[in-house]
């Protein structure tokens, strides 16, 4: 029996094999759509875009990470934002200058008009636009800041404001689930967006852990039901039923607040390659889109058509995601963390009452 993973040091094993989960979820939302694009005829039915909840799993666990860290903390915090912004980029940058290149390889003079289309400036800060990154899915990142720069201010407002301005935050995302947003400015779609829902319902897990954490078989039917509502409304829908951002936090947020507080709560002991997977999930994230349109254009003019094209083609997503996100993480994100911890501790030297960086 393979051994279970053992934490590093402060690390929570449970929230590993949750990142794990969401990336390998999301390749096979994008697995599913990739081969109907280039195979034709898709081995699974619609239901396999229920792999995009790994984004709603990825923000309730970002909302909980975020709360268990710095909760206890107060007043503005420098470091937690520079810390957050050397999570995001530096990768993010590398990935995005690849993207850049494989429109120029992929494309050749044609890409021109593709990449002229976009924002670079905006792709390049994340700042909302109303159009994805050059990156697409990096589009998640955008959420990702705002969360950040949100309990950036909520840190920086005395203790006694502080329930009222999660009340505040939490009706602009009623107001976002009521189209308030709609036809207005990207910022202020991105200010009152569904999305938030997930972080807060993280951070709030991470707030009421004490009760939460003993109501275990609460937590494993909320993520049943929210796996069933899930698929069931993917495999009716489709990829178009999750266009809209409400409907999409209305359909997956009970399973991916479900999934999050049920591991943390049951603390499952899975092999260690769980855990190292979710350790590479971030660079998974950004990297897999680009090895699955790789594969599919050198496997489909060779296997599409045949009774192997599914089969093989999964494999070898799955397989090439997993081998280039560990590479990445290992050769690219690790050092360019490292780096960025020494660049941040020698503008801002920590001290003993700044909390984690």
């Amino acid at each position: 029996m393979p051994a279970a993973a053992k934490p590093v040091r402060g690390q929570i094993v449970e929230l590993q094999y949750l990142r794990a989960l969401a990336v390998l979820l999301v390749v096979l939302g994008h697995t599913h759509q990739s081969e109907g694009r280039f195979f034709g005829d898709p081995l699974l039915g619609s239901f396999a875009y229920f792999g995009f909840s790994g984004v709603d799993v990825f923000f309730v666990i970002s909302g909980f990470i975020i709360h268990h860290l710095y909760g206890g903390l107060s007043g503005l915090r420098p470091r937690f934002f520079l810390a957050r912004l050397n999570r995001i980029f530096p990768l993010y940058w590398v990935y995005t200058a690849i993207a850049v290149a494989g429109y120029l390889l992929v494309f050749g003079d044609g890409s021109g008009t593709a990449l002229r289309d976009k924002d670079w400036l905006a792709s390049l800060t994340l700042f909302p636009v109303g159009q994805p990154p050059i990156l697409p899915v990096a589009w998640t990142l955008t959420h990702e800041l705002y969360f950040y720069l949100a309990y950036a201010v909520f840190l920086a407002l005395p203790a006694r404001v502080r329930p009222w301005a999660v009340l505040a935050w939490s009706g602009l995302t009623i107001g976002g689930f009521l189209g308030l947003a709609e036809g207005r400015a990207a910022w202020i779609e991105l200010a009152i967006s569904p999305f938030n829902l997930l972080f807060l319902a993280g951070a709030l897990i991470a707030r009421y852990a004490d009760r939460l954490m003993c109501r275990k078989f609460t937590a494993l039917a909320l993520a049943l039901a929210g796996s069933a509502l899930g698929l069931a409304w993917t495999a009716v829908h489709g990829l178009e039923g999750l266009r809209d951002p409400a409907i999409r936090v209305l359909v997956f947020a009970p399973f991916a607040i479900g999934m999050v507080w049920a591991v943390l709560a049951w603390r499952p002991r899975l092999p260690e390659l769980a855990a190292r997977i979710g350790d590479w999930s971030y660079a998974g994230y950004l990297g897999h889109s680009l090895a699955l349109d790789i594969l599919a254009r050198i496997l489909a003019p060779r296997l599409a058509g045949t009774v192997f094209a599914s089969p093989v083609f999964y494999t070898a997503a799955l397989l090439a995601s997993l081998v280039l996100a560990w590479l990445t993480h290992r050769l690219i994100e690790v050092p360019l963390l490292k780096l960025g911890k020494k660049a941040i501790s020698a503008l801002m030297p920590d001290r003993s009452a700044s909390g984690p960086a």
